[in-house]
């Protein structure tokens, strides 16, 4: 087999290749709006958010709580987690529609390359950007709760280094789970509407609006199809630190009866294959 039948088998390849990832890497770096809001949002929040608490403690510590309380940890992660599903839309979506909507996609196809693998490369691309700068929030708020958390403020206490250690890791584990889940619908759909803006506010209204209202009355008959909704599962699947920082009539959490953690795991699992299976069915069957 000679050196160009080699290139050709690798162009042909379902599998992306490194270079094709990073590519699609530079190629999401190079929108700097999108790059500052995802830093912003995803390590400003728990910096602004601990600064402030940080600067209100010393300056009046009988009255103001440190900065590491666990009801703070519970409130800062939760916010993350509001911005960052957002922004994980917002990415995934700008990864699925970018050379579709910079007029790059009949180019791309006509290299040779397999439409699967030009899908495929997008995955890793997307979350090689935004769970570091996700982790690196976390790890922010990580650090101030567990060195900046005493003395406890009234009716709070501090949690033992094992406790502590175990809260972090599974309420880190959980955020991550919520941005992945966020990126992938993001790329699934927008890769089906050829577009970003319209799936991006889809999903934001999905999020924001419609799941609380599905999911905050049970509706006769209807029970199972609600548990359904990935926002449900993903608010059951919430480690019990992180339900500190819910507010309203049942702490916070949705109405729906819990869900065992394997119906949980297969509704989420659900949806980030399906919403992946979509895109990658769209994009190989899409018009050059």
């Amino acid at each position: 087999m000679t050196q160009l039948d080699l290139a050709a088998a690798r162009r042909a390849s379902w599998l992306p290749s490194p270079a094709l990832i990073g590519a699609k890497v530079l190629d999401l770096r190079k929108r700097t709006i999108l790059m500052a809001v995802t830093g912003a949002f995803t390590v400003g929040v728990p910096v602004i958010f601990y600064g402030i608490r940080e600067i209100t403690h010393l300056a009046d510590p009988a009255h103001y709580g440190p900065a590491g309380a666990t009801s703070a940890f519970a409130t800062v992660v939760t916010l993350m987690a509001e911005f960052g599903f957002i922004l994980a839309v917002l990415l995934g979506a700008t990864a699925g529609s970018d050379d579709l909507t910079d007029g790059m996609f009949r180019q791309l196809v006509i290299t040779g390359r397999s439409r699967i693998a030009l899908y495929l490369a997008r995955i890793p691309a997307g979350l090689s950007i935004l769970l570091p700068l996700a982790a690196v929030g976390y790890t922010v708020t990580a650090l101030v709760t567990g060195f900046l958390n005493s003395p406890p403020a009234p009716g709070e206490f501090i949690p033992s280094t094992g406790a502590l250690a175990t809260a972090l890791t599974e309420s880190g584990l959980w955020f991550g789970l919520y941005l992945v889940v966020g990126f992938t619908v993001g790329l699934g759909l927008a890769v089906l509407m050829g577009q970003r803006t319209v799936p991006v506010v889809l999903l934001i209204v999905w999020e924001i609006i419609l799941t609380p209202a599905l999911a905050d009355h049970v509706i006769p008959h209807l029970i199972n199809l609600q548990r359904l909704v990935v926002g449900v599962a993903m608010d059951q699947l919430k480690p019990a630190p992180l339900a500190a920082a819910s507010v309203g009539p049942n702490g916070g959490r949705f109405v729906i009866p819990p869900m065992p953690t394997w119906a949980m795991a297969g509704v989420i699992a659900g949806w980030i294959i399906g919403w992946l299976v979509i895109g990658a069915w769209k994009m190989a069957t899409r018009d050059a």
